[in-house]
């Protein structure tokens, strides 16, 4: 086992909301931590916390100039996984692989107007289970199975099916970032480079 004491090369961003600020309430402090040689940025916050490491490439790019170009769908995908499952999404998704759904690829045309009508009251029924479990991808996969099998829809791993997307905390975090951090590192980047360069 080894042991040591780093003294890292970081730039701390803070962040506070205040009364009167729009949503307040929704994170009331936020510290985004930039780890200017080893491309770490760490977040902790009220509203959960946050950590990816880079690929640290000094040669062609500094730390915080990639802060500052990176967008929403890319910093989101490298911070958290989507794990609220989206009910209505994955609703939508089955009712296709059923046959009754936009997607002419996947459109049954062979099916009665009954058989039809007991795949909606299937979906109806599946819609009422997930709501009751979306915040657990594991049991949402289990009701999913559980589903197909009672109503012997034989569905090839349904589970697949399950539509995620990311919770609320999570894309706070990231339209802190995007809004109110984005803008400073910019601002301590450009104070930083020597006049007339920047990155």
């Amino acid at each position: 086992m080894k042991i040591e004491t780093q003294k890292p090369n970081i730039v701390r961003i803070a962040y506070h909301q205040e009364k009167g600020d729009p949503g307040y309430g929704s994170c009331l402090w936020a510290y985004f931590d930039f780890d200017l040689d080893r491309y770490m940025l760490n977040i902790q916050s009220d509203a959960g916390n946050a950590a990816y490491r880079w690929y640290e490439t000094p040669a062609t790019e500094s730390f915080l100039h990639l802060m500052a170009r990176i967008d929403d769908d890319y910093l989101i995908n490298k911070l958290f996984k989507s794990e609220k499952v989206d009910v209505s999404s994955t609703v939508a998704e089955v009712r296709e692989w059923l046959g009754i759904g936009e997607r002419e690829d996947l459109r049954d045309d062979y099916l009665t107007q009954y058989e039809r009508e007991e795949r909606e009251e299937a979906l109806e029924e599946l819609e009422g289970l997930l709501e009751d479990v979306s915040e657990s991808y594991v049991a949402v996969q289990k009701v999913l199975d559980d589903w197909n099998c009672d109503h012997g829809f034989d569905l090839d791993c349904v589970y697949e099916n399950v539509m995620t997307d990311f919770t609320g905390w999570q894309k706070k975090i990231v339209q802190i970032f995007r809004d109110h951090i984005q803008p400073e590192i910019i601002r301590v980047e450009k104070e930083a480079a020597p006049h007339g360069q920047e990155g």
